[in-house]
């Protein structure tokens, strides 16, 4: 990685550059503006009955394909935007300060909330990820240990594929609900079997699931045509959201708040990732522990991974 001059994180005005530096990093890509927003959902075709099916039954085993919802060129100029923030020293995370990928966000909402005929929330809970060749995904988790409802679950995760990601370029694995050893009565229990149900994805297709579900991303191989690069969102049914205690996630977020969005999750889960500098990580946790302090700062459980 190319070395890079000191960002003076700590000096006032430290959200600002960066958010100037996102955006320069972002220059010659549909990323910023009005037309980023639009150019997302392009290649998003209403979805199909199968999916509608597939989707709504949620319920059976806890996780299911979306399709096909972000238009591939998209995601092709957030992967080499991922690519351009590692080679500067950022972590992955800052590509959802980008217009087009807070409307990606947006655009999942309202595909779940139309799938599953409940009304959902996009909330401050998010995160992308380049593994590389090599480098495996996050290790067995729940995204929440809390007994959600399985039919209309308070809490669901969603997961977008940047890049094409076969088998073998670090797909997400699933455990069934039903075969899960820890679930229901046991949800502290993390027993992933080998191999679980693993589920290639191409480039702009997603995946929702129930947030007790066992999940973890797989190995990157080494012959593989690059790393995997992708983003997830999480939502919350919207009657819920006292209980759970997210802030919703709104697209409207001034820089100053996207830098911040970025820093609160680089603080929840930054710790012992790849791509997150120690120098990142205690910027973010002191970015972090002044927005808790503010008195409009949610309450409530933060989701775990």
């Amino acid at each position: 990685m190319p070395s890079v001059p000191p960002r003076r994180l700590h000096s006032p005005g430290a959200a600002a550059r960066l958010f100037d530096e996102v955006s320069a990093l972002a220059g010659g890509l549909a990323l910023m503006g009005p037309q980023a927003v639009t150019r997302v959902a392009q290649g998003s075709a209403p979805a199909r009955p199968a999916e509608l099916v597939e989707a709504r039954g949620l319920h059976a085993k806890g996780y299911a394909r979306l399709g096909g919802l972000c238009e591939r060129t998209a995601c092709s100029d957030m992967v080499t935007m991922i690519a351009r923030l590692r080679d500067a020293g950022l972590p992955a995370v800052f590509v959802l300060a980008t217009d087009a990928a807070l409307a990606l966000g947006q655009l999942v909402q309202q595909v779940v909330s139309v799938c599953s005929s409940e009304a959902y929330t996009l909330v401050e809970d998010v995160w992308a990820w380049q593994i590389p060749r090599g480098r495996s995904g996050w290790p067995a988790h729940r995204g929440i240990s809390t007994l959600l409802d399985r039919a209309r679950p308070e809490l669901v995760n969603t997961w977008i594929a940047l890049s094409d990601v076969p088998v073998e370029r670090s797909c997400m694995h699933f455990v069934p609900l039903d075969e899960d050893a820890g679930y229901p009565d046991d949800l502290a229990t993390i027993a992933a079997p080998a191999g679980g149900d693993a589920t290639a994805l191409a480039a702009g297709e997603a995946l929702a699931w129930n947030a007790n579900v066992l999940h973890w991303g797989g190995p990157c191989a080494l012959e593989c045509a690059g790393p995997r690069v992708s983003c997830a969102f999480s939502l919350v049914r919207t009657d819920a959201l006292p209980a759970i205690g997210l802030a919703p996630l709104t697209a409207s977020l001034t820089p100053t708040e996207r830098v911040d969005l970025v820093a609160k999750q680089i603080a929840t889960y930054g710790a012992g990732q790849h791509d997150v500098s120690d120098e990142i990580l205690e910027w973010a946790r002191a970015t972090f522990t002044l927005s808790a302090l503010s008195p409009t700062a949610p309450g409530g459980v933060r989701k775990e991974r």
